[in-house]
Formats: structure tokens, sequence, C-alpha cells
């Protein structure tokens, strides 16, 4: 039988299996609350969200190239049992819905947005974003200042950093042709759309005057040393383009700092999180 051949589970189906894990996952870790995954309709389409917690700001999580929410579940399960999350999958992973519209980051940026208007998440928001959706964050942040009282990106990739890469005589900047071409589509998409990152994030301007901290991971496959430190630098010029910006640095820890530093990085987002006024 080949893999074409077999059915998809139903979405049904696959929220069982999740939730099974998820209780799993919870037993095991012995602490956070557990998140419970839901389908939304917004414009016509459906959306995956997680939606947990109480307070007054929204602390919201956006994932890298081909994730949908749950690389966060560690993290966010432990964040809400102090403030209020809210996590989803972007079109085209986990169970949301595909997008006919460009996977650019300003799409990308306005459709949080809408989601987060849609399903009563008003501002003030603290913004976590992982790789790319570390850069979506950066853009939202810079685009929506008045809308952000704080921004954590996890080992973002910088907007520059392919190039810098490549202007340095490094192999491995980018994705191979040949891998790219087996991606799913939305994975395409993206990836071909963050070439305009770069003048998007300069047109948005300058960091607003909240917090930003700058998370970077110092083990990357593929990478050679050369681009390893380029990497951690650029992450550092990143975090000086913010009044109040730091950049802390994770040794011996690879790119998805918040499954094997779940616990530090929580911490670094409930540290920017304000208390509830009385």
């Amino acid at each position: 039988m080949t893999t074409a051949s077999i059915p998809r589970p139903s979405r049904p189906l696959r929220a069982l299996a999740r939730a099974w894990a998820r209780g799993a996952l919870a037993t095991l870790w012995g602490c956070g609350a557990q998140l419970n995954p839901t389908l939304a309709e917004v414009s016509g389409r459906t959306v995956e969200v997680v939606e947990a917690g109480e307070g007054n700001v929204t602390v919201v999580f956006e994932s890298g190239l081909g994730d949908d929410w749950s690389p966060w579940e560690r993290v966010a399960s432990e964040v809400a049992d102090e403030a209020r999350v809210f996590a989803y999958s972007r079109p085209g992973y986990g169970d949301s819905d595909p997008s006919p519209d460009p996977r650019t980051a300003t799409r990308i940026v306005e459709d949080l947005r809408t989601l987060l208007e849609a399903r009563g998440f008003a501002p003030p928001y603290v913004l976590v974003g992982h790789s790319f959706g570390g850069t979506y964050m950066e853009l939202f942040a810079k685009e929506h200042p008045e809308e952000v009282v704080g921004l954590v990106l996890v080992d973002p990739r910088h907007r520059d950093f392919t190039s810098a890469c490549e202007d340095a005589g490094f192999e491995g900047c980018t994705m191979p042709a040949s891998m790219v071409a087996s991606l799913p589509k939305v994975q395409i998409a993206e990836l071909e759309a963050f070439a305009s990152t770069s003048d998007e994030i300069e047109a948005a301007g300058p960091f607003g005057s909240h917090p930003v901290r700058v998370l970077a991971a110092t083990r990357h496959r593929g990478f050679e040393p050369g681009a390893k430190d380029l990497w951690v630098s650029m992450l550092g010029s990143l975090a000086d383009e913010a009044e109040d910006g730091e950049q802390i640095i994770f040794t011996s820890a690879g790119h998805y700092l918040q499954r094997w530093r779940a616990h530090k990085v929580a911490e670094v987002i409930l540290d920017l999180v304000p208390a509830d006024e009385s």
C-alpha cells in the first residue's frame, strides 16, 4: 500500500489523538495548563486556535516555517498559568484551511490581526515568534507599536541573514532548491515571499518603546562555524535596534528553543507581561 492510498484521519479523530498526546505530555511535564485547540470560522475559513489563561494582556504566539501551533505547547502551557495566551496555525498548517492570498509577511500580520479581533482579543499584546514567525512578529511590532507592550523573538531568522551569509561566502545559507521543490505549497509560498520581508520591515520603521528580547541558539544544523557566528551576531544587532533591547544567548541549544529550553523561554515572556491593575 502506498502512502497516498492511506486516508487522512478526519478532523475529529485527529483532535482526539492530539488531546490524548497533550494529556500524556502534561503528565510527563507535571506543570502548566492543558491547552485544547479548537476550530474557529473566520472570514469564511476554518482556523485552528488555542485560547487559554486570563489577563488584560494577551501573549500571542507565531510559529516558524512548516509548523502549526504545537511547537509552543510547553511554553504556552506555562505562560497560561499566569497570563492570557493565543496561538494558532497559519493557513495551510495543522487543521487551518489554506488561503489563496499571498504569503507575504504583511499579509500574514494582517491575517493575524483580523483573527485576533474576530476572536475578541484586543490589544495590548506581548508578541512571541519563532524563526520565520519571529520575523513576522518583528513586522507586526514595527507596523503597530501602539498595540504592543513586549516582543520576544525566539531564534528568529534575521530578514537579511540569507544575503549576508551568501555575501560572506558561506555554504548552507538557505534551503537547497531540490529540497524546496519537495515542500508543501504553503511552505514554498512563504519561502518565496520571504525575499520581500526586508523591504517590508524597512518600510515599517523602527521598534516602539516596548522591550524587545531576542533569544539566540548557537547550534544550527547545516551551518558552518562562520555562519553560526553570523547568525548570532545579526540577532544581536536586531536587539540593538530597540530602545529596550536585549539579546539572550542559549549556548549548546538548538533552533527550537521553545522545546528544549521551554521554562527559560516562558520566564522571558512572563517578565514582559505587565501586572494586571486591580
